[in-house]
């Protein structure tokens, strides 16, 4: 139902959509929690493309980093998640995935310019909400 207008006591006009518009950006795309996309990487991706990419990026220390951490741990499923997830209520089950994360950002400081400010951090995939603290 459309509720009246409290001004004028008439309805509110039919929204109208283009559809030319909805056609267009009705297509899959890059979740943006994924870039490069997750497809762009299989396990004949070479070790040194990714240092040489890092590399490439770095060239300009003047550009901001962003950075991602994916947290695949929650309780329950969300009806509309499209993430990998970890359903479960053993909030223990994250200290492995964790420890192994806190490695690979040791990996990965050594190849970041230091002289670049990181801008942003995203945390997704999961319920960040979900990890004890330490």
């Amino acid at each position: 139902m459309i509720a009246p207008s409290l001004t004028t006591g008439t309805p509110p006009a039919a929204a109208e959509f283009d559809l030319e518009l909805v056609r267009k950006y009705n297509v899959p795309g890059p979740r943006y929690t994924s870039y490069p996309t997750a497809p762009q990487f299989t396990e004949t991706t070479p070790t040194g493309a990714l240092v040489e990419a890092i590399g490439r990026d770095n060239q300009d220390a003047g550009r901001p980093l962003s950075l991602y951490f994916h947290l695949p741990f929650c309780e329950t499923l969300c009806w509309f998640c499209g993430c990998t997830t970890v359903i479960t209520l053993k909030r223990d089950a994250a200290a492995d995935y964790v420890d192994y994360l806190g490695r690979e950002l040791t990996l990965m400081q050594r190849l970041l310019n230091a002289d670049r400010r990181v801008a942003q951090m995203h945390f997704g995939g999961g319920t960040p909400t979900f990890l004890r603290r330490r």
